[in-house]
């Protein structure tokens, strides 16, 4: 940076700048950010807030306290007067490393607002992608996680992106992101199942699994797409954990469609849920809508999918008894470490390591949705 900041931990008081990348996807998210900002003008120092919120509602940011600066993504170094970097060459105090592939969506469901905050899709360079996470392997990261907010939009393909990291760097694995249904390749999936360096792992959202709701919500499938694409990924190799997420209380979904969309989870073969109430953001076609669901009654549905979501983890994590596996070390304590499966699951290894590392470890039992283990080879 032009004026030579370091970068220390926000949990300290003491910095001369505080940047806060806002979120605004939920009402959460907002509150979120509301907490991170108050936090930093206790701290003194001055503020600057960026990020979606700083494009969709700058105004409610500024509400909080004069003294922050309110500053939209595409004007930051100009308005700070600095240069950021346009590569990651670390994470402090996180074992995997993120690796931003694109930014944008043009699917403007009813109820998101990331296409206004931020913008039609634009994919980054392969070349450029590449030599990032060539970058963080020498750093010492054995995990990259390609990440975006629509990153099946990729220009030219993801799987072709894919091939190309595998090809022209030496991470030891590569986890794909969050990926929306209808812009899965059949080549990926194919990567995926057949490669190593590939984690075992993909979250599909669904958002809901009553027809009439994902036609309301702008998705463009039907539950059935949905179930044969799972069947088909499934059928490829059944060590993947596929993961989802599911919207409930979205305007009109009444009992019927919650019913529908609870039996149709309660048939996939999913490894978890994240599971959201609807929240509505002004701007959204959806904020509009009748048959508004009571917030009561929202808390109720999450609930009932939430404890699905635990079960489905539990018989998950059980069916990986006796399986070997190579587990990224991300917490450590006296006698046990823990770490991340290639398919996304928690397991617990008696004896010393140290975080980063990749050992390998055989499963002998679970406790919940926890994998216990011991090193094998």
């Amino acid at each position: 940076m032009a004026r030579h900041y370091v970068e220390q931990s926000f949990a300290e008081p003491g910095a001369d700048l505080y940047i806060i990348n806002t979120c605004t996807v939920t009402h959460k998210t907002d509150a979120e950010n509301r907490r991170l900002i108050r936090k930093a003008l206790r701290y003194g120092g001055q503020v600057v807030a960026t990020g979606c919120q700083a494009v969709t509602a700058p105004e409610a940011i500024q509400a909080i306290s004069k003294e922050i600066e309110v500053v939209k993504p595409g004007s930051f170094e100009t308005a700070l007067g600095i240069s950021v970097p346009h590569f990651i060459s670390g994470f402090e105090g996180h074992s995997r490393a993120f690796v931003a592939i694109q930014q944008g969506c043009n699917n403007f469901c009813t109820y998101c607002i990331v296409p206004f905050s931020r913008g039609l899709p634009v994919s980054r360079p392969p070349e450029e992608i590449i030599r990032e996470i060539n970058t963080l392997v020498q750093a010492g990261y054995h995990e990259v996680v390609l990440s975006g907010i629509n990153i099946g939009l990729y220009e030219g393909g993801l799987a072709g992106l894919v091939s190309q990291i595998l090809d022209q760097s030496a991470t030891c694995r590569v986890r794909i992101s969050s990926i929306e249904p209808w812009t899965l390749e059949d080549e990926l999936v194919g990567i995926i199942a057949s490669d190593p360096r590939i984690c075992k792992h993909m979250h599909l959202p669904l958002q809901s699994g009553s027809d009439n709701i994902l036609k309301a919500m702008g998705r463009p499938y039907k539950r059935l797409y949905y179930r044969t694409l799972i069947e088909r990924i499934r059928a490829g190799n059944r060590e993947i954990a596929i993961g989802s997420d599911v919207m409930v209380g979205f305007p009109g979904e009444d009992e019927q469609c919650f019913t529908e969309t609870l039996e149709f989870i309660q048939s996939l073969e999913l490894a978890y849920l994240h599971v959201f109430p609807y929240s509505q953001r002004r701007g959204t076609a959806a904020a509009a809508f009748n048959a508004q669901v009571d917030p009561k009654e929202k808390q109720k549905r999450s609930a009932v999918l939430r404890q699905l979501s635990h079960k489905k983890r539990m018989a998950f994590a059980i069916s990986q008894i006796g399986s070997i596996q190579d587990l990224l070390v991300t917490s450590v304590e006296k006698d046990t470490f823990r770490g991340i499966t290639s398919n996304y699951l928690k397991c617990s290894v008696a004896g010393k390591n140290e975080i980063g590392n990749m050992v390998r470890v055989k499963v002998t039992s679970t406790e919940g949705a926890m994998l216990i283990g011991h090193l094998y080879g």
